[in-house]
């Protein structure tokens, strides 16, 4: 059972990203057109209802940490507050899909909740707030990824070519329940279905993990992939010479990457957005703009050793370099400003990020540097989290 212990962090305003302190968890129902039966009664659950969790009215943006011996913690950036949650195992490995942290050592694999999301509809976006908890364990580790649509959330390890679909609904109640075993070294949710890569072919899946009706373009060839993400123009999986686009619809493209720098093996982006951004070996990174299908080159100054893509007006690009800096990239206009060495050189860099900040964890001390990316990179604030991270998430995107 999780326990919580709570201490207050000294109050630091947040109004420079639009967060009242304090902002009340309410419910605020959105118009979907013509009501259902059971809307129309006075008992009626409003429209984006989930067991368990208070809607908001702003993101419940909090930052989740756990250090290289396991200790958990949340930090929310609203109460400025920090909450020990129950210990996981060591962590050798980890990824977020914006609310689940997942670690994983050699043996098994484990899933903390971090009690806070978003849900994009397009027209309309719901905030989620619940209890943080560290939800259980899969057998199986090693390098993992994970990803969610609204019902399914998908674990992925490259290196054995396995992944398992979870019931997302159960996953927020606290429980892990399989509903089904993939051999994939991708595995998107999409939907109502997968996108997974198995061997060099990129193949449209049902929920059950069963091929739909290639015809209908549900396969495509994609050789040595590598690399997924979710975008708000569809699911990408990396290919030795370009990349993979599945819509929507469960249909396929390819989108031919220029061969003047050295392909990406990872992709991240703000989430929700259509354009993401990719290491470009020790020359810079690449920009995919998946709606427009195209891809961009951009060299930087000094090799990067993490990268993510805002998407903003201004198409800015936030990395992390060789010698620690936070380094912010406008290619368009080709400008670039960066901090002084936040991290040691050899840190693996935990860098996170929203639409108005960027979140850089020092391994070392457990300290977070908040960078206003859109203002030269200046280093808005450095708050102190009850442990030192060695796996690292923004959680309530």
């Amino acid at each position: 059972m999780t326990h919580s212990t709570t201490r207050r962090a000294p109050a630091r305003l947040l109004s420079t990203i639009g967060l009242a302190t304090g902002l009340a968890l309410t419910v605020t129902a959105c118009s979907t057109g013509t009501p259902s039966a059971d809307q129309t009664t006075a008992s009626a659950r409003p429209h984006g209802y989930v067991e368990g969790a208070s809607e908001a009215q702003e993101p419940q943006v909090r930052l989740l940490a756990v250090s290289a011996t396991g200790e958990t913690a949340l930090h929310d950036l609203l109460t400025e507050e920090s909450t020990e949650l129950d210990g996981v195992g060591a962590p050798e490995h980890s990824a977020t899909d914006g609310r689940f942290l997942v670690t994983s050592d050699g043996d098994r694999t484990t899933i903390v909740d971090g009690g806070a999301w978003t849900v994009d509809h397009g027209d309309h976006t719901h905030y989620y707030a619940a209890e943080p908890r560290v939800v259980g364990t899969v057998d199986g580790g090693g390098p993992v990824e994970v990803h969610s649509s609204e019902t399914m959330t998908t674990l992925t390890w490259p290196d054995r070519g396995e992944a398992v679909v979870l019931d997302r609904a159960a996953l927020g109640q606290g429980e892990v329940d399989e509903t089904a075993r993939v051999d994939a070294t991708v595995l998107l949710p999409v939907g109502e279905q997968l996108v997974a890569a198995q061997g060099d072919t990129v193949r449209v899946l049902d929920a059950d993990g069963h091929p739909v009706d290639t015809a209908a373009g549900g396969e495509q060839a994609c050789t040595d992939p590598a690399g997924g993400i979710l975008t708000r123009a569809g699911a990408v999986v990396g290919c030795a010479d370009g990349a993979v686009v599945v819509d929507d619809a469960g249909q396929t493209s390819f989108v031919d990457r220029p061969d003047d720098a050295e392909r990406p093996t990872a992709f991240a982006a703000r989430a929700g957005r259509p354009t993401v951004a990719g290491l470009a070996g020790d020359t810079g990174f690449w920009l995919l703009d998946v709606r427009e299908g195209s891809w961009r080159h951009v060299p930087t100054e000094r090799p990067l050793r993490a990268v993510v893509a805002v998407d903003d007006e201004d198409e800015h690009v936030v990395g992390v370099d060789v010698d620690g800096r936070v380094v912010v990239v406008t290619p368009d206009d080709g400008t670039a400003a960066s901090t002084e060495p936040l991290i040691d050189a050899g840190a693996t860099p935990l860098l996170q990020l929203d639409a108005q900040r960027a979140y850089l964890a020092d391994p070392a001390d457990g300290t977070v540097h908040e960078i206003d990316f859109a203002d030269d990179a200046r280093v808005a604030r450095t708050l102190e989290l009850p442990v030192a991270p060695a796996a690292f998430a923004e959680v309530g995107l």
